[in-house]
């Protein structure tokens, strides 16, 4: 029901154009003279001012019968006037509405609202002046109203009314407290101030703002509301302490925004308790710093770990290698390798935990080193030679022309992403090749990104499984490890050193159809490097000469191609020794011919004979590339040059130009030197201490500073290696780090303080830790240098070489 809304208004005036002879208009609430009632064609004889085009001029009787209208009524209700002459006004105004006649008809009012039904039963709102209406003798006969269209007002009114209802409902219903004040006085504040505070609403009318605050946070907050009521900015956020009723502290979120409220200027602050938030955050704090400190002790655990195991797997390796030096039955010798290959499988596990360990405490560091992505490659690749010549593999790799030869980065952990996924391709491929390719992504402020990929024909991987290979000690089913063995690491530390180069790690593979690992990795780019003079046509000796690739492999026979035509050369493909023959007795003859040594049906050295008996067309140099490793026993002359695969570019590129400019033949096997120098104390004398607690390891060093000539002393702990010095002179102390009674470090510092520069020696770490700083500690404690346990054979010499030259040289000075 729509209320009805009756205003009093003082006498109006009647319109100029009613004829005041024939009839009077009173407003209503004066008193007529008349008392019957007059019939229409007299209350027609009125001459009421004429409607204008926004209103109604209705007239009734005493019934509150229609007898007249005037105006735009077919515009404002659809009806003509004569529709509505001689019915009830009541039968177009709704019945909640009516009750307002009764009003007009005891001259109870003057003026009132009510809705009129049109034709269309939509509802016009009316805003009518009630009119007396008098005979001659001034008796009241009648009504007239003057009706206005209020309808848009009233839409007006009613959508406004709507708006404060939700505003008022998403007010009352926010889990925010929402308070407005004016010169620090709450002027409205909604029900949540109970909920998060304990004070009804009410209560909190006319109340200080700032008594809502902590009474250690009020002045802060006092400053802060000053500050931003003079500046310029339209919100401000900040956090403050608030007490409930019962004294209680809640830390809240404060957004302060300026409005305007009943036309002065306010603030609204919207309050949000965040104190369990708060509570949350901190005990997620204390969880990160217990996690902290836990990964810490785990690090600090291991590296303990590394140090008892790596303590005696020194001795056993170390001893076992001596053992290999001596004459040995076979099955001795069968033995000691077998100790020594144990060994070191423990000793590879041992250091994969710690890589692992290392980056997940967030301790990995990569290194930048200027180094040629081709030889990191190549050197990678050595390490398998042997283990794809068992297995009869092909090693191949490719980098792309646009790849940037010389770079500036962690070229050892890029090296050791590259082992784990060749490692494992040779591991699960029983045949057929493993392809590394290099290729150009994307390059951008002096940095660029790389695509790695590695290329087996082996087992493959099922799609169930490939997802999570990369995760700690997965492997792709229980029978994977027991065939092949590993720790299931390698792939979660290959992945973890890929993120830390800014790079991503995938797999695609397909069981029984071998497997495709891709990396992506972001390196800079280097200015230092030698430059390639081996760029197409650069070298007259090679530019334009014809050379025969003969290997059945396609990937092989596409690489060789495409590295020789780099170089300016004319390459020609064979699949086979057939082909190649036909090639030549077509051909007008080769400069070069490039011979694989394993091929099905007629292999390299087969080929080169025949190749020789066809004549002068056969008369080229050729060269010869072998997966086999037995490229010793290949005797004769047949052959001007033989290169061992996985091929280095360097050496096949010399080897070319030696051939093309007819040269002598570079020897192709690598200079090989005696490991141990019987007589290097002749040549560099030098008295030597060894400070170690582990007898084991003690006899060890000493046996192999026996081997090099040198006589020794030895002490099992630091405090008897600070006594030894104020009875005997020595130049190199070779310590152990964790001995008892005194470990090294502190020895190291008693030494520095205790004794003039002339008579302090050289002091050389000895240690099985592994982790990030050690090597800093032990410098930084006056050491000269650091050795990791085991210790080789090959780094003793040269750490005692190195050293031992630079105090001879300081002598002679």
């Amino acid at each position: 029901m729509i209320p009805v809304v009756a205003i009093f208004f003082p006498e109006i005036s009647l319109p100029e154009s009613f004829n005041m002879d024939k009839a009077k208009m009173k407003p209503t609430g004066t008193k007529g003279d008349g008392t019957g009632k007059e019939h229409c064609s007299e209350l027609s004889e009125l001459r009421p001012r004429e409607a204008n085009g926004n209103s109604l001029l209705v007239c009734l009787d005493l019934s509150g019968v229609i007898r007249s209208v005037k105006g735009p009524v077919l515009n404002l209700l659809g009806f003509n006037e004569q529709d509505l002459c001689g019915i009830s006004l009541k039968d177009i105004v709704p019945q909640e509405d009516s009750n307002f006649l009764s009003g007009i008809s005891n001259s109870k009012t003057d003026r009132c609202e009510f809705r009129m039904q049109r034709k269309d039963k939509s509802y016009m709102y009316a805003d009518a002046n009630i009119y007396n209406s008098t005979d001659q003798n001034g008796k009241l006969n009648g009504f007239c109203l003057r009706i206005y269209d209020v309808t848009s007002r009233m839409s007006a009114i009613h959508n406004l009314i709507e708006s404060e209802e939700r505003l008022r409902a998403i007010v009352d219903n926010t889990l925010d407290l929402i308070c407005i004040f004016r010169k620090g006085r709450i002027l409205f504040v909604n029900d949540v101030a109970e909920t998060i505070l304990g004070y009804p609403a009410l209560e909190l009318y006319d109340r200080d703002y700032l008594t809502l605050f902590d009474p250690s946070d009020r002045e802060r907050v006092d400053e802060i509301r000053f500050i931003y009521s003079e500046s310029s900015i339209l919100a401000n956020r900040f956090e403050a302490i608030l007490l409930t009723k019962n004294g209680n502290q809640k830390t809240c979120e404060i957004s302060l925004r300026k409005i305007s409220y009943r036309g002065e200027p306010a603030f609204v602050a919207v309050i949000r308790d965040i104190s369990e938030f708060k509570k949350a955050l901190d005990e997620l704090s204390i969880a990160k710093s217990e996690a902290e400190s836990a990964n810490r002790i785990k690090s600090d655990f291991l590296a303990m770990m590394s140090h008892e195991i790596r303590t005696p797997m020194n001795g056993v390796i170390g001893m076992t290698s001596l053992l290999l030096n001596t004459r040995l039955t076979s099955a001795q010798r069968d033995y000691a390798e077998t100790i020594q290959l144990s060994g070191d499988s423990l000793i590879s596990i041992i250091n994969d935990i710690l890589d692992f360990s290392k980056i997940e405490s967030g301790k990995m560091i990569l290194e930048e080193n200027h180094f040629e992505l081709r030889t990191c490659i190549e050197d990678t690749l050595d390490l398998f030679a042997m283990k794809a010549i068992e297995k009869g593999l092909d090693l191949l790799y490719m980098i792309d022309p646009d790849v940037p030869s010389n770079l500036l980065g962690d070229s050892n952990r890029l090296r050791q992403i590259l082992i784990n996924l060749i490692n494992n391709a040779i591991k699960f491929t029983e045949k057929g090749e493993v392809f590394i390719s290099v290729q150009h992504l994307q390059e951008k402020d002096g940095a660029v990104e790389l695509k790695f990929a590695v290329k087996d024909s082996g087992i493959g991987i099922s799609s169930e499984t490939i997802n999570s290979l990369f995760e700690p000690f997965i492997q792709a089913d229980s029978s994977t490890t027991r065939k092949y063995g590993g720790t299931g690491l390698g792939l979660a530390i290959s992945k973890r050193l890929v993120n830390l180069m800014g790079g991503e790690i995938w797999a695609e593979s397909e069981t029984g159809r071998g497997s495709i690992f891709n990396f992506t990795i972001k390196i800079k780019i280097s200015g230092v490097g030698k430059t390639k003079l081996h760029v197409k046509g650069y070298l007259p000796q090679l530019r334009g000469r014809k050379v025969l690739i003969v290997d059945d492999n396609q990937t092989n026979r596409q690489i060789l191609r495409l590295q020789f035509d780099s170089w300016g050369m004319n390459p020609i493909l064979a699949a086979s020794g057939e082909e190649a023959l036909e090639l030549i007795e077509s051909g007008s003859g080769f400069d070069l011919m490039v011979l694989d040594l394993q091929m099905p049906g007629m292999d390299g050295i087969e080929l080169a004979g025949r190749i020789r008996d066809i004549g002068p067309k056969g008369m080229a140099p050729m060269l010869l590339l072998s997966s086999s490793g037995d490229l010793e026993r290949i005797k004769g002359d047949l052959f001007a040059g033989q290169l061992s695969k996985p091929v280095r570019l360097k050496e096949l590129f010399q080897e070319v130009v030696q051939l093309m400019s007819e040269v002598s033949k570079k020897e192709n096997s690598p200079d090989k030197h005696s490991e141990i120098d019987f007589s290097l104390s002749s040549r560099i004398p030098l008295r030597i201490l060894i400070a170690e607690d582990n007898i084991v390891n003690q006899k060890l060093t000493i046996s192999l500073l026996n081997l090099m000539g040198y006589k020794v002393d030895a002490v099992i702990n630091g405090r008897e290696a600070v006594e030894i010095l104020y009875e005997k002179d020595f130049d190199i102390i070779l310590m152990d780090i964790q001995m008892p009674e005194m470990s090294g470090i502190e020895a190291t510092i008693k030494i520095r303080d205790s004794f003039p520069a002339a008579k302090q020696p050289y002091i050389i770490a000895l240690t099985a830790n592994a982790m990030v700083g050690d090597r800093e500690k032990c410098l930084e404690s006056g050491m000269v240098d650091y050795m990791a346990k085991p210790i080789n054979i090959s780094q003793l010499q040269e750490m005692i070489i190195k050293w031992g030259t630079v105090l001879h040289s300081k002598k002679k000075d």
